[in-house]
């Protein structure tokens, strides 16, 4: 009598134990991915404004450091160097975001939708897609004296700093 039964839960029992192996490994290969992004994500990442005078520097959760060139006063007008830390805050924003968009390509591609498994549950791509903001748009190029600030270029003390250097 013990034959009778012992084979099929002799068969279930290795099924089951192949499903959970099975399981074990791809939660082991996800887990490993997950790593990976993790990874991704906390390296750091530079960025140098076309002038070369800005360096900005920064992780996908934010610019850690600006480094401004020493001569920068030298070569550039304030209202450029302000153009120049702009372009490179906003050229690292870029680049942290596709840093991001390619750290999380792996989740959102294998894993099932929490949808698809669950009836009424929300979108768990949905989720992820919400988490990536676009990139920041270009901005607009500013006049060298923008409506509202005062012009002192009669003042001595302005023809002073404008014709020497900030730093010595």
């Amino acid at each position: 009598m013990n034959d009778d039964w012992s084979a099929p839960t002799r068969a279930s029992n290795d099924a089951l134990r192949a499903q959970i192996d099975s399981m074990l490994d791809t939660f082991n290969a996800e887990k490993s991915a997950l790593l990976d992004a993790q990874s991704q994500a906390a390296a750091l990442a530079s960025v140098w404004s076309e002038d070369g005078l800005v360096r900005a520097s920064g992780t996908i959760v934010g610019v850690s450091e600006v480094h401004i060139v020493a001569d920068a006063f030298k070569r550039a007008t304030p209202e450029s160097l302000g153009r120049s830390v702009t372009e490179a805050i906003t050229a690292l924003s870029r680049q942290t975001s596709q840093i991001q968009q390619q750290a999380l390509a792996p989740f959102s591609a294998s894993m099932p939708d929490l949808s698809e498994l669950i009836p009424g549950a929300p979108s768990m791509k949905d989720l992820i897609a919400g988490l990536t903001p676009p990139p920041p748009p270009t901005p607009e190029p500013v006049a060298e004296t923008p409506e509202g600030l005062v012009d002192d270029s009669d003042d001595d003390e302005g023809d002073y700093f404008r014709n020497r250097s900030y730093l010595r």
